[in-house]
């Protein structure tokens, strides 16, 4: 099987994103590779499209729990073997995982460092004991083993011994937020051999950004929400008080929202987590202590209460949104006061050093909310990234800005720092220019020629005007603790009378005009509760199953059969036979009652996969379906076929009545038939969009099984 061919069958995509074919081809050369990818950008895909190729074991280290299960869960659906070990866990579910391990049954294996190399390192002794040995090695968020990242585990630090036993094996290191000096680090410790190194482009090009100043920021926030009241979003808070406040605020104004932090029961934490991810809860209001290495792909946009303390946060967290690639947006409300918060925050104990870097990142961090020019080119320059002056999707390209000449507030402001000798921060250089009556102005400045030179303008217009004259270059804040305001190189001109200054007016920020796909909205929330109800009974979150991006793809193109369903994004091989048929029925029924027909012949093909030739094997059955038919036929249970072929009852369930609704299955042998008009009844009265409330009105004595059967025999009928 080629790369291709195995990335179309497990994961039902036709091309690679980002470098992804270069960093699979050179781990399945047996070297190390280093991998920075955005978030969102397809990591796991990198070391789990080599899992499937490679013979034997792949080692995948990841921090939280949550990212394990949730990883594991989706890997299990594309038909790919995968389980992790935890502390989350029986003793009974560890052996039988063991178990499998010994059987060669697993090809990816979560772990956490410490479960590697804990004490006695014996789980490192059975890995290296196994009948197959370990192929590949994988380290997600890898800037955790880095004192110089922003998000360091102490943990992390057991995996510098890695390559002394598995010296052969190829090692990934991913991570979507490290810069040079972090690299370097995880370079080092991790003793990685010759290292292909790859730095993908930072850009999501799919986040709208913006800033707002921070004023009735609940309000702002309200009006945010209204507009977006079915999608899911994570609200962030600096404070564990905060998050529970602005959560029961959002309840009592009738939103799905919760919060979560550290602080809280891990029972409530794991529950509010849980319910976010299946769609139950709307939004999550939280700490940074929530999402590192949560994958749901459909949040929609992620909002900062609080200034982030650092770009590398900023952006892992605002990364969280839109992973599936569909329009989202990423709202910041910003407050000069935010910075003097945080400096005590992200001071380091006894480390003068350290927290002179933190200090920095807080300042560039502070430097992005007061921008007047583009708010993505200076994100990506931040990752040493080049980017174009305007990328037409953050609030300042997107604002219609008006300007005036600002010459004469330039020198005002210039001359003010440079009168009082470069000493003071903004608010003295302000309150000067104002001339301020407050004591804290000294005598001496008192009698100096520019004092009281601006107070015709308000000192929230001279808190801009200075931002501005900052990020043009005109003015320079000193990287000490307590930042004073510098002149440039550039200010000489100005002052001289040599060179203009603009500065901005007015700015009305426009709607960012959307691109998207013009799909059949009201078949796509009919998909969505067909998505849900699958979800419910597989036991994962929506997410899971088909993505947001898969589904829109579906309610544009509408595809009428397999055959052009295979050509939809996200349907691998076993989705394909898993849920094909149950996606395809919503589709067929909305396109008859409206008189439409496929749309596929306006999407770009897929590229024609050839199927490898294959050793001679026990012959197979061209219809997954017909299979389940057969041995149902043979007086097997529906949970007995869906056990012996590794397929979901839901799945079996599909198959059968799909052979009701052509006829070769009798209702009657799905369900007894005085069962039949009360199933009948219920789709007549409520509908047959969502099986999950038919049940619910049904009760406990009918199963999905039944209904899905009883479902078919009437369309068959009609």
């Amino acid at each position: 099987m080629t790369l291709a061919q195995a990335l179309q069958k497990y994961f039902g995509y036709s091309e690679f994103r980002h470098e992804q074919e270069a960093i699979i081809n050179m781990l399945l050369s047996g070297k190390d590779v280093l991998a920075l990818m955005p978030t969102g950008g397809g990591k796991s895909l990198c070391y789990q499209l080599p899992a499937v190729m490679l013979e034997g074991l792949t080692i995948v280290i990841s921090p939280l729990i949550a990212l394990m299960k949730d990883q594991v869960d989706a890997l299990n659906l594309a038909g790919i073997p995968a389980a992790f070990l935890n502390s989350s866990q029986s003793a009974g579910e560890q052996n039988e995982i063991i178990a499998q391990l010994n059987r060669n049954h697993i090809k990816l294996l979560y772990l956490a460092p410490e479960r590697l190399f804990g004490s006695g390192n014996k789980l490192v002794d059975f890995l290296r004991s196994l009948p197959v040995a370990v192929a590949q090695i994988a380290i997600d968020e890898a800037h955790c083993i880095s004192h110089w990242g922003h998000d360091f585990r102490p943990e992390y630090l057991m995996l510098a011994g890695l390559k002394d036993h598995f010296p052969n094996i190829p090692v990934i290191a991913l991570t979507a937020t490290a810069d040079k000096q972090t690299r370097k680090d995880i370079l080092d410790k991790l003793d990685l051999k010759n290292p292909a190194i790859f730095i993908s482009s930072f850009n999501r090009a799919n986040i709208t950004y913006r800033v707002n100043p921070k004023r009735e920021s609940f309000d702002q926030l309200l009006d945010f929400l209204n507009e977006r009241r079915d999608e899911s979003g994570i609200i962030y808070c600096l404070s564990r008080k905060s998050t529970e406040a602005l959560a029961e605020n959002l309840r009592a104004r009738g939103y799905a929202a919760d919060a979560y932090h550290a602080g809280l029961d891990n029972n409530i934490k794991a529950r509010n987590q849980e319910a976010f991810l299946r769609d139950e809860l709307k939004i999550i209001v939280a700490t940074i202590a929530f999402g590192m290495g949560i994958n749901k792909s459909n949040v929609r946009y992620v909002v900062h209460m609080d200034l982030p303390k650092n770009i590398e946060g900023y952006y892992q967290e605002t990364g969280r949104a839109g992973r599936d690639g569909l329009a989202s947006s990423a709202l910041l409300f910003y407050s000069p006061g935010d910075v003097l918060k945080l400096k005590g925050f992200v001071a380091v104990d006894g480390d003068p050093k350290q927290t002179q870097i933190m200090l920095s990142k807080l300042d560039d961090m502070a430097k992005y909310c007061q921008l007047p020019t583009c708010r993505r080119k200076y994100l990506l320059n931040y990752f040493d990234e080049a980017a174009p002056d305007h990328c037409g999707s953050c609030d300042v390209c997107l604002s219609e800005i008006t300007k005036f000449d600002g010459t004469l507030i330039a020198q005002k402001a210039l001359s003010a720092v440079f009168r009082l000798k470069e000493r003071f921060g903004a608010g003295y250089v302000i309150d000067f220019l104002r001339g301020s009556k407050n004591e804290k102005i000294r005598q001496e400045h008192k009698e100096l020629k520019t004092y009281g030179v601006g107070q015709d303008v308000s000192k929230a217009d001279w808190q801009r005007y200075i931002r501005e004259l900052a990020a043009l270059g005109y003015l320079q804040f000193s990287g000490s603790e307590y930042p004073v305001l510098q002149l440039t190189d550039k200010s000489q001109a100005v002052l001289k009378g040599g060179e203009k200054v603009e500065l901005i007016a007015t700015q009305t920020i426009e709607t960012r005009a959307t691109e998207d796909l013009p799909f059949e909205n009201e078949l796509l929330e009919t998909l969505k509760a067909t998505r849900r109800d699958i979800a419910v009974l597989e036991n994962v979150p929506p997410y899971l199953i088909l993505s947001d991006a898969t589904l829109v793809e579906m309610a544009t193109y509408l595809p009428q059969n397999l055959d052009e369903l295979r050509l939809i994004s996200g349907f691998g091989e076993v989705k394909l036979a898993r849920y094909g048929r149950e996606f395809l029925l919503p589709i067929g029924a909305y396109t008859a009652v409206r008189g439409l027909s496929s749309k596929m012949n306006l999407k770009s093909r897929k590229r024609e996969r050839k199927p490898r030739a294959e050793k001679p094997s026990a012959p197979k059955s061209g219809d997954t379906r017909a299979d389940s038919l057969s041995l149902y036929r043979q007086g097997k249970s529906i949970n007995e076929i869906a056990t012996g072929r590794g397929l979901t009852v839901s799945t079996i369930e599909s198959h059968l009545s799909y052979f009701v609704g052509t006829g070769e299955l009798d209702v009657r042998d799905i369900t007894t038939a005085d069962k039949i008009p009360a199933i009948q009844d219920a789709i007549e009265s409520y509908g047959a969009e969502r099986l999950a409330p038919l049940k619910e009105i049904l009760g406990a004595d009918f199963s999905y099984g039944e209904i899905k059967a009883v479902l078919a025999w009437m369309n068959r009928n009609e």
